[in-house]
């Protein structure tokens, strides 16, 4: 094998590993502020194909919300919450959805779901469809 066609594989499997850990990645929004600066989630760029936390945090501003992650190989947004498993905490988790559906579906990502604090679903959107509560 030559060393260049090495180096080029090297850098190859380089490239799909960093993209792999940036994918897996979660900012934590809890204290309201932006996540920080190791946050690898929160460092990249808008349209790479694991979405834009920041750009989906913002969308989702006015709500009370705890975390925003993107998971399941760059293809989900799970926001978590605050909000109860009940009625008034399915109406805000839908709208929280709605919001973010607005500009999370970029690339490879294609749903978004609204957790309770006690981790239930309360809301789900995938592309292409509205959301929908519990």
């Amino acid at each position: 094998m030559s060393s260049s066609y090495t180096a080029l594989r090297w850098f190859a499997v380089c490239a799909a590993l960093g993209m792999s850990a940036a994918c897996a990645s979660t900012s934590d929004t809890s204290a309201g502020g932006p996540a920080s600066a190791s946050s690898t989630a929160s460092l990249q760029p808008a349209g790479d194909g694991c979405g834009d936390v920041d750009q989906i945090r913002n969308a989702v501003s006015e709500f009370a919300i705890t975390g925003v992650s993107i998971t399941g190989q760059c293809t989900a947004v799970e926001i978590e919450t605050n909000l109860a498993d009940d009625p008034a905490g399915a109406q805000t988790a839908l709208r929280i959805c709605t919001a973010a559906a607005a500009v999370a579906y970029t690339e490879d990502v294609n749903s978004v779901s609204v957790v309770s604090a006690d981790g239930a679903e309360l809301a789900v959107g995938i592309k292409g469809a509205r959301c929908i509560g519990d």
